[in-house]
């Protein structure tokens, strides 16, 4: 192999303005998979020295004739945008090489060092005596779903929840948030997410606004970080609602499936009637309020056709999404038509890459894209199910997951929440990709973690075997990467110096 003319590049998305904030960690309707309390890689302004090889298995992904995107399944996440020139020097280390045999080959010292920093941080290549292996940090954020209200003014085939018009009382409410607080010291947590959730959580409102203050004067107290967002279908947000949003910075996650019909085909109003034109109008005055909402797709057999149109309506706002694969239920058991097919929705869901790709936004999807997959960092669990999700329904009983919400482990007034969901003799066991049968080797293990724990039991009878969306995830893995190499190489400030 002979060394390309060209000056070498290595780009990551170290090397894109604003990096740390553009991990999008699209959680907001599940049990969040990535801690937003750990701390990223930073880059290293030593060259390294002495002997390099590089990592097993790392995935080479072209991007066009001149780039291609390296990724290291077996370390701890992030790409790596090279030319044929870095590429070349990337090869060099298939066996025991080192910066210096780079520069021998006629490349220039500093162009070599930079090419060969930007692999070293990304684990790309290692010393041989030390293979990348990944780091799982314990989670610092306690995320509580607070399950407002059950009742909801839309009646969605695919929803898990029984619904009733039982309303949160604010003293259970209270009584939910102080125990929240008190745990989440109790077990070493350094903030506090609350997702208020349904029903539709809107609908109770002034509950919800009061049980927000409650948690800031008693965080403030506990010297622990809140944040908190609204999980809504976007019908009836008022004016005076979306200010008291703003004015207390809590986030907003609209639930939108698609534009018109394929929306309205599975998110009817109570009475039948077409919600999306609502749920479009109220998207667009949250933004006139300085809100970006973020929208979360829920995919069936029903919309996979249409999802790239949500997609296009969301990226010409700037506005961040996720996806989230349908899940039996037994609610939804009587709609028999829900359950996509394999292919269709891998068709649906390349129609929708192909609009990402032609609309790039500078923020990644890797974290918002592959269902409860992620590829923003490694993990052994594929929730905070079981470790640090805690969901509060209406009469203040601790469940699991919201999922199975009807399955509850205490009560706020006399338990402690965090004790009550990491209980792994009852309910959904959230088991370590290790445990799972037919996940144990596989080069995504750490990054789909075998899947949901409620899906596979659904849909298996067990706990410890993998997803059976595991064919699913595989196929659109390298996708998703190949979508972060193009953001990197957009939107990527090179530096030039030499």
């Amino acid at each position: 192999m002979s060394s390309p003319d060209t000056r070498a590049i290595a780009l990551s998305s170290f090397d894109v303005p604003g990096a740390p904030e553009l991990m999008v960690h699209s959680c907001e309707d599940c049990a969040c998979p990535v801690s937003r309390e750990r701390v990223r890689r930073l880059p290293s302004a030593q060259p390294p020295t002495g002997e390099l090889v590089h990592a097993r298995d790392v995935l080479e992904l072209p991007l066009d004739d001149e780039h291609t995107v390296l990724f290291s399944p077996f370390g701890n996440g992030g790409v790596v945008v090279v030319n044929k020139s870095a590429r070349y020097i990337f090869r060099c280390f298939s066996e025991p090489f080192t910066l210096a045999g780079v520069v021998a080959a006629g490349h220039h010292p500093e162009v070599a060092a930079s090419v060969v920093s930007r692999l070293v941080e990304q684990e790309l290549v290692h010393s041989p005596a030390a293979a990348a292996e990944p780091q799982f940090t314990p989670s610092r954020e306690l995320t509580a779903w607070l399950h407002v209200t059950n009742a909801c003014n839309l009646r969605c085939p695919y929803c898990y929840v029984h619904k009733s018009a039982e309303d949160m009382d604010p003293t259970i409410g209270r009584d939910a948030v102080d125990a929240l607080v008190n745990s989440a010291v109790r077990h070493g947590f350094g903030s506090l997410r609350l997702k208020f959730a349904g029903g539709e959580a809107s609908l109770n409102a002034a509950v919800l606004l009061d049980l927000h203050d409650h948690a800031a004067r008693r965080c403030a107290d506990a010297g622990i970080r809140l944040s908190a967002v609204l999980l809504s279908n976007g019908v009836a947000i008022s004016d005076s609602l979306a200010g008291a949003l703003v004015a207390r910075d809590i986030r907003v996650m609209i639930s939108l499936d698609g534009i018109g019909a394929a929306h309205d085909a599975q998110r009817p109003t109570l009475g039948g009637k077409p919600s999306s034109a609502r749920v479009v109008r109220t998207i667009d005055r949250l933004l006139g309020f300085g809100l970006a909402p973020h929208i979360s797709i829920t995919i069936t057999s029903r919309n996979v056709a249409g999802i790239a149109d949500v997609v296009r309506f969301a990226l010409q706002r700037e506005l961040t999404f996720s996806f989230n694969f349908f899940r039996d239920n037994d609610c939804a058991a009587s709609f028999t038509d829900l359950q996509y097919e394999e292919r269709e929705l891998l068709a649906g869901i390349g129609d929708a890459f192909t609009v990402i790709e032609e609309l790039l936004p500078p923020w990644s999807v890797l974290g918002s894209v592959l269902d409860r997959g992620q590829l923003l960092e490694p993990r052994q669990r594929s929730c905070g199910v079981g470790d640090d999700y805690v969901v509060i329904d209406q009469n203040g009983r601790i469940a699991k997951c919201h999922m199975e919400i009807g399955t509850t482990f205490g009560d706020v007034r006399d338990t402690d929440p965090v004790l009550a969901i990491r209980d792994d003799s009852r309910g959904v066991r959230n088991l370590l990709v290790e445990e799972k049968t037919g996940c144990r080797g596989c080069t995504w293990q750490h990054w789909c973690s075998g899947g949901c724990a409620v899906a596979t039991f659904r849909a298996t009878g067990r706990f410890d075997v993998r997803s059976p969306n595991c064919g699913i995830y595989k196929t659109i893995y390298p996708q998703a990467l190949r979508l972060e190499g193009l953001r990197v190489l957009k939107f990527a400030v090179e530096h030039t110096d030499n």
